[in-house]
């Protein structure tokens, strides 16, 4: 699959309920010979702060931060934006939390869900961790799309 075929999309990965979201990982991203610039996340945070300004139209809360943890390889394993809201986002493979199996939150074409399965009929997804509300949700979405996007540029 080409490179922009494979770039998320917004529009992709709809929020439902205000809160609910699941932002699909490539299997790609998880293998232990491939090295990712650890710091990839928190270089994008500030463009994704502004996207997220514009998009509500409000002042980017001063006290979300760019807390997110890696994996030994660079990939963000985790991000969230304060301590005290707005929730997480993370990977864990061995959480089934952090998997899906239809179309309700990813809404890709067949073949780039194919792309994305893990050899198992599913596809790694980073799982929610009490994301309180609709805005804390868009920047946490967001902030993932952006870092998946600049990791398959490094990538692919």
């Amino acid at each position: 699959m080409k490179l922009n075929d494979l770039l998320l999309k917004k529009e992709e990965l709809p929020i439902l309920d205000e809160t609910c979201f699941q932002v699909p990982i490539h299997p790609k991203l998880l293998d232990d010979k491939i090295s990712l610039n650890p710091d990839l996340a928190k270089n994008i945070f500030p463009q994704v702060a502004e996207e997220w300004s514009k998009e509500l139209k409000r002042k980017f809360p001063e006290s979300w931060k760019d807390l997110y943890q890696t994996s030994e390889n660079g990939f963000a394993t985790g991000f969230q934006i304060s301590r005290d809201c707005a929730g997480n986002i993370y990977f864990d493979e061995e959480d089934n939390n952090c998997r899906a199996f239809g179309k309700r939150y990813i809404q890709f074409s067949e073949e780039k869900f194919k792309e994305f399965q893990n050899g198992k009929n599913e596809i790694y997804t980073y799982a929610s961790g009490n994301i309180d509300h609709y805005p804390g949700a868009l920047f946490l979405r967001n902030w993932a799309i952006k870092y998946m996007n600049e990791v398959f540029k490094e990538i692919f």
